[in-house]
């Protein structure tokens, strides 16, 4: 009796396991699923936004000035906003005095200004002469990194410059481009604050650059005029946000171009 009882606990333990086993494999499955589920979501939400932004009625186009959308595709919940490449800093179009302006405006204080100005600089330039605060090729081997001596190709490059810190980039990069493009100018009304301060060269506290945070806050209506923006060969970043009922989210970052041609509406210039 001892030992068949014995050998139903043995059975019983090695059922509970294979349980076990399968409860885990089920809720990894499971969640591969619902990563997949919030991923078409998200990819749904981009579509979305360049359906928006193609309609021929002007007042029936989503506008590109960085305001938030909130939608459902499913049981998801997204959260979009359309930004205007044009309305950002063009990270390799800058002069030495509009890269001091723009640390400046994101809080490095002056002993971290003259050490990141000099390292962007040699970031960028072609030769390895080391700028008196500055950093070349030797100063980056602990690192394991390799200063690209032209210009940016990511916005992800800026993080790795001697001087720079995480707090100070996570500022920065929401108003930075590598996509401006080779024409066109610099957008005021959709741009985002620190990049209109920079760029006007107001500073954050300036009239023009709190409207502009009231826009996007929704505390006041933008005043970008539709009818007179032209979307054709002008990059666009579009962020989707999709979320579901347990706190589950996947974000989408794209960034698009419109072309204006039947066959090929638009290219994709960035995605992650």
């Amino acid at each position: 009796m001892v030992a068949a009882v014995a050998g139903v606990a043995a059975f019983a333990f090695i059922a509970f396991e294979v349980l076990a086993v399968y409860r885990g494999a089920i809720a990894s499955v499971n969640g591969q699923v619902e990563n997949a589920r919030l991923t078409a979501a998200a990819d749904a939400g981009v579509a979305m936004a360049v359906w928006g932004l193609s309609q021929p009625d002007s007042y029936q186009r989503w506008t590109i000035d960085g305001r938030t959308r909130s939608m459902r595709y499913g049981d998801a919940l997204l959260t979009i906003v359309v930004e205007d490449e044009h309305g950002k800093i063009p990270l390799n179009r800058l002069n030495e005095d509009q890269v001091r302006q723009m640390f400046a405006a994101a809080g490095a204080n002056p002993k971290q200004l003259d050490q990141l100005v000099d390292t962007f600089e040699d970031w960028q330039d072609e030769d390895d002469d080391k700028r008196d605060n500055g950093a070349e090729a030797p100063d980056y081997v602990l690192s394991g990194i390799k200063p690209r001596n032209s210009d940016f190709e990511t916005i992800g490059e800026l993080a790795m410059i001697k001087g720079m810190n995480l707090a100070l980039y996570n500022k920065l990069a929401p108003s930075l481009t590598v996509f401006f493009g080779e024409t066109g100018s610099f957008s005021v009304e959709d741009a985002q604050p620190l990049a209109l301060a920079v760029l006007s060269g107001t500073g954050l506290d300036s009239p023009d650059v709190v409207d502009r945070e009231h826009e996007l806050s929704g505390e006041k209506p933008a005043m970008q005029d539709q009818q007179n923006v032209n979307l054709v060969g002008r990059p666009l970043t579009i962020r989707v946000l999709a979320r579901d009922t347990e706190g589950a989210r996947f974000q989408r970052n794209a960034i698009i171009e419109f072309t204006g041609g039947k066959t090929d509406p638009y290219w994709v210039r960035w995605v992650e």
